[in-house]
């Protein structure tokens, strides 16, 4: 049974808001379905808007961290084995030492410990 999970919020040009809710939809799956860690790509805002999903999104993390839905996360940039909560990642998702982001500084990606 696989681990980790990919989603593409940026999907459809979402609202923040909207991106908030799909979010969190996928975190609530992904604790029903025994995922581990939940991989994100919401962009880096190279559409002119400023980033704004990015930004928005890893604000909501540290709430959804402050709420017990997540255990922690990482962002894109900090996605490495330098990095003591990409490390527990990688412990609970194993399939995350050959994730094609993983000491590539992607500003387009960032991850949840989920469980």
């Amino acid at each position: 049974m696989p681990l980790l999970r990919e989603v593409t919020i940026k999907e459809g040009l979402p609202t923040l808001e909207e991106a908030k809710r799909r979010l969190l939809l996928e975190v609530r799956k992904c604790h029903g379905e025994g995922i581990s860690v939940l991989k994100i790509i919401h962009g880096y805002g190279s559409g002119g808007r400023g980033g704004v999903l990015r930004t928005g999104l890893r604000k909501a993390f540290a709430e959804y961290q402050r709420d017990g839905d997540i255990l922690g996360y990482a962002s894109g940039e900090d996605f490495s084995i330098f990095h003591a909560v990409s490390l527990e990642m990688i412990g609970a998702a194993p399939e995350l030492r050959t994730d094609r982001d993983l000491e590539r500084s992607n500003p387009g990606v960032s991850f949840l410990w989920i469980q």
